[in-house]
């Protein structure tokens, strides 16, 4: 009978991996917003406002656009409907101000970024909670009018097809374009209230002026400043449009140097945060 003491050894419990830990970002992230009222009522809000505003417009179009032909171009002004502007601007406040701001805040970043995922990997999960709810309501509607319209027997579907393309590129952009300032904004600051004062910011605190001015001075080249205005003056050109003064290459470059621009400072800010691991 031996006398020695028993001895143990822990078992070692293998680290998950990468792409599940991603998954598990993004997974709780959208099951945490879609549990919110906040985000719930401005994607409802924002989706059947657009949709429904696009809607009437292709039933009533000989009344409330007399004049105006029924082919692509028609679908310019669903695309250029300001409640686009106004609930995406919306939705990335609600939703996106937090996205990064919390984590500082918590200091739940250190966590994130100690464990077996790189800083690019965290950010493309925050990018992979946010992008969907704003491409709700700058994609979906935009998608959903040409096909309703070609439904109804109000558009071929050749001109429906075209215009369902363009929307969704056209959406994909203005999505791409919001999810990275957003990002960038919430990484500025630990708190998202600031954030999404800056979103509101970079949107109205543009746009109004910059048309103020423009009629004033009679200069539209201040128009470029607006994000919301270099959409505008792309859309015009890919729906074959001639409402916007500006160069569309111009402000197609402006939208994805802003961007890819963001993208990168949200990246180099992200790097700067110490984290501690061991």
């Amino acid at each position: 009978m031996s006398i020695s003491l028993p001895t143990y050894t822990r078992r070692e419990m293998p680290l998950l991996g990468r792409r599940h830990r991603l998954r598990a970002i993004i997974v709780t992230g959208l099951r945490r917003e879609f549990k919110r009222p906040a985000a719930l009522v401005v994607t409802g809000l924002g989706v059947g406002v657009t949709l429904v505003g696009s809607i009437v417009m292709v039933l009533l179009s000989g009344v409330l656009l007399p004049g105006q032909p029924l082919n692509l171009s028609f679908f310019y002004r669903p695309a250029s409907n300001v409640a686009i502007l106004f609930f995406v601007t919306l939705m990335a406040s609600v939703v996106g101000s937090g996205l990064i701001a919390d984590d500082l805040n918590s200091m739940a970043l250190t966590l994130y970024l100690s464990r077996p995922i790189t800083h690019a990997d965290y950010l493309i999960a925050k990018a992979a909670v946010l992008a969907p709810l704003i491409a709700m309501i700058a994609v979906l509607p935009l998608v959903l009018t040409p096909l309703i319209a070609a439904l109804l027997g109000l558009f071929s579907w050749a001109i429906a097809l075209e215009a369902i393309g363009l929307s969704f590129v056209l959406g994909l952009l203005y999505t791409a374009f919001y999810t990275s300032l957003t990002l960038l904004l919430s990484s500025l600051t630990r708190r998202k209230s600031y954030a999404a004062a800056g979103v509101f910011a970079v949107n109205f605190g543009l746009t109004i002026p910059a048309e103020l001015l423009s009629n004033a001075l009679g200069n539209s080249t201040l128009l470029y400043v607006s994000p919301w205005n270099d959409y505008l003056a792309v859309a015009s050109a890919a729906f074959g449009a001639s409402d916007r003064a500006l160069d569309w290459a111009v402000s197609l470059a402006i939208l994805l140097t802003a961007t890819v621009i963001a993208s990168v400072l949200t990246y180099v800010r992200v790097r700067a945060v110490e984290v501690i691991s061991g």
